[in-house]
């Protein structure tokens, strides 16, 4: 089983993916691969998700909507279901800490998560259209 395939549940520490701008486990000459670890994971019942305590390492802080997306596609979920809460990097450490809640239904969790987290989640593209006014 590659690192890719998804971790099992249970353990407490668990490598996720190598990731980078092109997917899961390809090397891309621009931007180098960040390497993700689950530290700690917790399941709410009453809010019907789990909490993700992350450790990523990286050269630069990961931008939400890949580690979204990564998260989304080594969890095996739809990428809906998952809202990265914050990302928090230390100057000069590789190292940032990330909370992630993973929802059993994307509608669940579009109804609990404030605006402001599903905004950051999207793209830039995505979040300049959810912005703009719509036109009649």
């Amino acid at each position: 089983m590659s690192s890719c395939e998804g971790p099992e549940i249970g353990k407490l520490k668990k490598e996720i993916c190598f990731l980078t701008r092109d997917g899961c486990g390809k090397m891309s000459s621009q931007e180098p691969p960040y390497q993700i670890s689950i530290v700690e994971e917790r399941i709410n019942k009453l809010m019907e998700r789990r909490e993700l305590r992350l450790e990523v390492v990286s050269q630069a802080s990961p931008r939400r909507d890949l580690l979204r997306k990564a998260l989304a596609t080594s969890l095996k979920v739809p990428v809906e279901n998952v809202y990265v809460r914050n990302v928090i990097s230390s100057y000069g450490s590789r190292v940032s800490m990330c909370t992630a809640h993973v929802y059993l239904d994307g509608a669940r969790g579009k109804a609990i998560e404030p605006k402001h987290i599903q905004m950051r989640n999207l793209s830039r593209e995505e979040r300049k259209q959810a912005s703009a006014p719509a036109s009649t």
